[in-house]
């Protein structure tokens, strides 16, 4: 993890990405809903949209989530970035398998106390706001929080230190994720091109 010095606290930081809540929401507010074996059945993503999550890479310890990448409106949000910059925002969600694997992310943050780790037994998911730059194959943090066991945010566990990755550098389940997302994300904006140039075969984008 490399710290990167912000100006703005972690809330006023949180709300000007547009993390998931609008000016309505609070901080307590419920970005997954459960289904069967808690895993989500629907996620709340960056556009303030209900939809239902893609399961894009797993192991032992946790299950990766990504927001409906395929709603018009996440893809129209993000097509103008793709198209010129080659990169676009994504909002993750991991489903904690085990306490363990809550325990560990949050020694990863610096959070090995006993109070957070004692609070993984309360906690379910962490969300993830990322920025994926396709042409320098990285990816950057924005945003982080952890979930509770019902899909509420937990405002104390906000994280606004941010890092910057290649691909390579990830661990194998969030590289897997990273790279399955991408390939959808790229059909996904190939077609989303056609439909606004009215064209009827898939245009090159941006790799």
């Amino acid at each position: 993890m490399d710290p990167l010095k912000h100006l703005q606290s972690p809330i006023l930081r949180f709300a000007s990405l547009l993390f998931l809540l609008s000016p309505a929401v609070s901080f307590g507010q419920q970005v997954i809903q459960r289904g069967p074996f808690n895993k989500p059945a629907q996620v709340l993503d960056e556009t303030q949209q209900w939809t239902i999550p893609l399961l894009v890479s797993s192991d032992k310890e946790i299950e990766v989530y990504i927001a409906d990448i395929t709603a018009t409106t996440w893809l129209s949000r993000n097509y103008p970035d793709f198209q010129n910059r080659g990169t676009y925002i994504l909002s993750t969600f991991t489903r904690y398998k085990t306490v363990n694997a809550c325990r560990a992310n949050q020694i990863s943050w610096g959070n090995g106390d006993a109070a957070h780790l004692d609070a993984c037994n309360d906690i379910g998911y962490r969300v993830r706001q990322l920025k994926i730059d396709t042409g320098q194959r990285s990816v950057q943090l924005l945003m982080a929080a952890m979930i509770d066991q019902d899909g509420d945010l937990v405002p104390e566990s906000i994280q606004d230190s941010s890092y910057f990755k290649t691909w390579d550098q990830l661990d194998a389940t969030t590289q897997k994720a990273i790279l399955k997302t991408n390939d959808l994300v790229t059909r996904q904006m190939q077609r989303y091109d056609a439909k606004v140039h009215n064209d009827p075969s898939p245009r090159r984008t941006v790799r």
